[in-house]
């Protein structure tokens, strides 16, 4: 054998730099070497490999032999001779004898000497007893060589168990043992993603390793172009260093990355066969590679193998699923540009070749995209004057927007898809002078049919922004026209289903339904605008709207994506306010989110808008929001109407203020936020909806005192909502107006009212408005219950009222004050009868206050006279405190029931002889009972997510201690502490789950809650201390690990226990 020279930097891991990236993801992967027999670590070229294994050799305690692979160690004998001296480099001497064998070898290399050979290094490797890692780095040199290869597989099969070997390669090798070890779990792959670097080690490597500063968006840019090729990254780093603008790489990436496209071409391609090199320079005109396109477009067979060979070989060609490839970005522009350079007629008849194949199969988008590469705009114009309606109807408008830009504007069609784009945009002003602008050319073309087009379109605008007086000539003349001059009866049905909504929009339901009537027996597939759940809608037909879009967004749930907007048509925006008139107001939010959220997503503002609309009725139903949370709802939805110069869009954000401002007893706002909506529904003669803010308008009339203004008001909502022939909305009209009559004690009309509400509620099935709080309905469901009652006594619907007195549980009670006592007990003491806070000055009495406080602390049981008297008047006779308890027991039933009568009995204050407490059948509102429930539901719940929001709106209800104004009297005192506790526990849970959830932030804040009520609370400690870790911030973790130590040690005298401890092991 002759001599096998010995470069002793092949043994040696590459010397770690400043700045190389430390990819700790990475490096907690390699770290498993030692647990398995055979690690892979696969990439294609460029993916830092190398690097990657040296940082952990340089970190590793373990010993470990190394040999980086050249081009010219694929014979046999000269790679066994250097894979003895790496291992010499741990153990000498080793494998003396082997080489004295093979330096006796006379024949060439066959079998049984491979098998030999192999036997031989690991009967000698099986004689140590350490652990040893074997690495050979840029192990596809070795691949070529058959001989190595077996060797290899061979080795790999008999490892001794201490021994463990790595292989660092450009692909994955296809030895069948490679299975075997993968099911039996003996296989560490490391494999390209693996070694990618992620957005955030860019971060480090841009700002902290080489001081350059750069914006958040320009990383993320930067990340999205090199898909975290670590040496494309690096060429990036480079260049900016040397002062290139950031700006400049991005744009100009051909000239900015000559460096890489050079290593590209000398490292990638120019080492593939000539049949290969060529089949890469081809399929980069592609966005995306599959086998039918190439075997069609470049005319070559078996392509679909040649494709999974090279994705195979990590040629940067990346399987998306089982029949599509992609090229990584970087390499793509590569190929291209070498395409464009060796051979521009060949790049731009595939480019036309490309274009025609995914015109032909109708993707018009990939189409015009190869149309681009080569600006064949004549081409782009006539596919979209053939296609352009088709790329409509998919919803492609940010393509039709960026091509009609390029595309001559003198086609009508063309400016009619142009007006049709900035309609859906809600660009309405604009829209219309295109669409005025087609029908001009269109008419000196004589075509009728373009004309008919850009026609509807403007009635669209004005369905859109509900102006039904300008949208009723257009669709008139519309439906003359195609009736005698078409046969086209889908675009006829269109028509009709357009005047239907187009009377919807005026207050017409009935009439509309006979227009859907007609458009469905031309048999139209879809219900486009919502027409039919609309009419239900309008109508009183809750339930039958609601799954009418329930259906409709099962049915559509594949092709949603990519239906155009549809402004306050929108199914998700429909189904909101639905759900608010039923009394559901956390589906209703949900449902407006995801409206709001199309709007945005579809650059959509008038869907956006009514998103925020539909969000702030929600939000007023759900109480958890404050005013201006709720008001800011609102107001977006009217900034953006404004911008879009759409005055009808502001009336139900007006309606939605209008309902605001009367809940929190600002009247005079209401009225003016009411009269403005009206205004603007009056306009266009829109009379469902002035009825439905006429019944604000009322609302807040009623609770200013102002009976007679609120009497008109809910007079002319009732006559509206009998035009309209909306039950629902003649159902709370009635009831407001028996409420009305309650009130003032206009018997005889209450009677009326009455027996009308009961017979709708009862024929239409609507009695969950006596249950649940509902768009329109009151606030305080209570007030319903001396109007149930006063109809029972006098005979009105009595089976069916009595029936409903029993199943709301009030068949027993004759004394109901008519509203819900609202007690707030953690900080200071606050009562509400319904939506009137008591002011300070009512109380008169001290006393009054703290007995109510006491009944509240003792809730759960009747308080004997003589605990009241050691409690509010210690020390004094009995006689004296007895007569105090008259006076201050009759001051607090002044206070929390104004109205109730002499001698009787109180409805919120339960007497039993000697005794007294809360009576627990009123209804009355505990903040204290609400947060104990939602935080135990919140640790007893198995979902951390579920566990997260019961937590969470347990523990914003906790606003201060348990009545703390008041001092430490014992009965207050562990009731405070009791709820303390309950408190400190849940914020505990919270921060636990938030760690689970990874939400480390989180944990922290409620952390430091914790420790500003209870600073010896050591799991906040232990949470705090994780969080940062995690947040790989060792210093602040270090320093609260030093402040939980001197806190235990100065309040308690302890140490931490070791759990604690053991935290300071894993930072150190």
């Amino acid at each position: 054998m002759r001599t096998v020279p010995i470069v002793v930097s092949q043994f040696t891991p590459p010397k770690i730099r400043d700045h190389f990236v430390m990819r700790a993801g990475l490096q907690k992967k390699l770290r498993f070497i030692p647990e398995y027999p055979l690690t892979l670590i696969y990439s294609s070229a460029g993916y830092g490999k190398s690097t990657g294994i040296s940082q952990f050799v340089e970190t590793t305690s373990e010993r470990v032999s190394w040999f980086s692979v050249s081009a010219y160690d694929h014979d046999f004998l000269p790679f066994m001779k250097k894979i003895i001296y790496s291992i010499r480099r741990n153990i000498a001497q080793f494998g003396q004898h082997i080489i004295e064998e093979m330096e006796s070898l006379d024949h060439a290399i066959q079998d049984a000497d491979i098998w030999s050979f192999m036997a031989m290094v690991v009967n000698e490797l099986s004689q140590e007893q350490e652990r040893l890692i074997i690495i050979i780095d840029d192990a596809h040199h070795l691949m070529q060589s058959d001989p190595i290869s077996t060797w290899l597989q061979l080795f790999i099969e008999h490892l001794p168990d201490h021994i463990h070997f790595v292989l660092s390669s450009r692909n994955l090798p296809d030895w069948p043992i490679l299975s075997q070890m993968r099911v039996k779990s003996e296989l560490l792959e490391v494999k390209q993603d693996d070694l990618k670097l992620n957005e955030e080690e860019l971060e480090h490597l841009v700002f902290d390793l080489h001081g350059i500063e750069l914006s958040e968006e320009a990383v993320h840019k930067i990340h999205m172009l090199t898909e975290g090729w670590t040496i494309a990254c690096t060429m990036f780093v480079q260049q900016l260093k040397m002062g290139e603008s950031v700006q400049n790489l991005l744009l100009n990436q051909t000239e900015s990355l000559n460096d890489l496209f050079e290593y590209m071409m000398l490292e990638i391609l120019m080492k593939q066969p000539i049949e290969i090199q060529q089949f890469l320079l081809d399929t980069s005109v592609f966005e995306t590679i599959s086998t039918p396109t190439i075997e069609e477009v470049l005319e070559q067979d078996q392509a679909g193998e040649q494709l999974e060979r090279l994705s195979n070989q990590n040629l940067f060609l990346q399987k998306i699923d089982d029949e599509n490839f992609r090229y990584h970005a970087l390499f793509k522009v590569f190929l291209e540009k070498r395409l464009k350079q060796q051979d521009s007629d060949r790049f731009h008849q595939l480019q036309i070749s490309a274009a025609e194949f995914f015109e032909s199969n109708q993707n018009y988008e990939r189409a015009i995209q190869h149309y681009q590469e080569i600006q064949a705009t004549g081409k782009i114009a006539a596919l979209l004057a053939e296609h352009g309606l088709a790329l409509l109807k998919e919803g492609k408008l940010e393509l039709l927007e960026k091509q009609l830009v390029s595309v001559p504007s003198d086609e009508p069609l063309l400016i009619f898809l142009k007006g049709e784009v900035f309609r859906y945009r809600s660009n309405y002003e604009d829209a219309e002078k295109l669409y005025d602008q087609s029908i001009s050319l269109a008419r000196v073309e004589d075509r009728t049919d373009v004309i008919s087009l850009a026609s509807e379109g403007k009635a669209h605008i004005y369905l859109d922004t509900i102006r039904p007086l300008k949208a009723k000539r257009l669709l008139e003349e519309a439906i003359r026209y195609r009736e005698q001059h078409s046969d086209n009866q889908e675009d006829l049905a269109r028509l009709y289903y357009m005047l239907g909504e187009n009377l919807i929009n005026s207050g017409s339901a009935k009439k509309a339904g006979m227009w859907l009537e007609k458009a469905k027996r031309s048999n139209l597939f879809l219900d486009d605008v919502n027409l039919e759940a609309r009419i239900y809608l309008r109508t009183g037909e809750l339930e039958r709207a609601k799954r009418f879009l329930l259906d409709k967004k099962e049915q559509m749930a594949e092709v949603e994506y990519n239906q155009l907007p549809k402004s306050h048509r929108n199914t998700d925006i429909l189904l909101s306010i639905i759900y608010s008139m039923l009394g559901e107001p956390e589906k209703g939010k949900t449902y407006a989110e995801i409206g709001l959220q199309q709007g945005v997503m579809y650059d959509s503002p008038f869907v956006e808008a009514c998103g925020w609309m539909r969000l702030g009725h929600t939000e007023q139903l759900l109480q958890r929001y404050d005013q201006q949370t709720t008001e800011a709802c609102y107001e977006n939805a009217l900034a953006i109407m404004e911008e879009l110069n759409v005055s009808r869009g502001k009336a139900e954000p007006y309606m939605g203020l209008c309902m605001l401002y009367a809940n929190n007893q600002e009247h005079e706002k209401a009225l003016e936020a009411g009269m403005k909506g009206l205004q603007e529904t009056e306009k266009v003669n829109d009379l469902w909806l002035s009825a439905l803010i006429l019944v604000c308008l009322g609302i807040s009339s009623l609770q200013s005192n102002r009976m007679n203004k609120a009497a008109e008001f809910f007079e002319d909502a009732s006559l509206y909502f009998h035009t309209c022939e909306d039950d629902y909305g003649k159902m709370v009209v009635t009831f407001w107006q028996a409420y009305l009559s309650h009130q003032t004690e206009d018997w005889a009309d209450f009677y009326e009212k009455m027996e009308q509400f009961a017979l709708i509620m009862q024929s239409k099935s609507y009695e969950f408005f006596l249950r649940k709080k509902t768009l329109l309905g009151p606030n305080d469901l209570q007030v319903m219950i001396p109007l149930l009652h006063q109809a029972y006594e006098q005979g009105i619907q009595q089976k069916y009222i009595g029936r409903l007195i029993h199943e709301l549980g009030f068949n027993h009670v004759d004394n109901h004050p008519g509203y819900t006592l609202h007690i707030r007990t953690l900080g200071r003491l606050e009562v509400a009868i319904g939506p009137n806070i008591v002011r300070d000055s009512m109380w008169q009495r001290e006393k009054a206050k703290e007995l109510l406080e006491l009944l509240v602390t003792k809730r759960s049981k009747l308080v004997r006279k003589d605990e009241i008297f050691e409690a509010l008047w210690p020390g004094e006779s009995e006689a004296s405190a007895n007569k105090k308890l008259k006076v201050t027991l009759n001051q607090l039933l002044k206070v929390v029931e104004p109205k109730r009568k002499a001698r009787q009995e109180s409805f919120f204050i339960k007497r039993d002889g000697n005794a007294y407490g809360l009576n627990p059948r009123a209804g009355i509102e505990l903040d204290v009972d609400e947060f104990e429930h939602l935080i135990l539901a919140g640790m007893d719940e198995k979902n951390p997510t579920q566990a997260k929001e019961l937590l969470l709106k347990g523990l914003e209800l906790y606003e201060g201690d348990y009545l703390s104004t008041r001092g430490p009297s014992d009965w207050v005192l562990s009731e405070r502490e009791r709820l303390q506790v309950l408190f400190l526990q849940g914020a505990e849970y919270l921060a636990q789950v938030s760690v689970r959830l990874n939400e480390y932030n989180r944990c922290l804040y409620w952390c430091q809650r914790i420790l500003q009520q209870e600073i010896t609370w050591e799991e906040a400690y232990r949470l705090t201390i994780f969080s940062y870790y995690q947040q790989d911030n060792r210093p602040q973790a270090l320093k609260w690990y030093k402040r939980c130590e001197d806190v235990l040690k100065r309040e308690l005298g302890v140490e931490p226990t070791m759990a604690t401890k053991e935290l300071l092991n894993l930072l150190e």
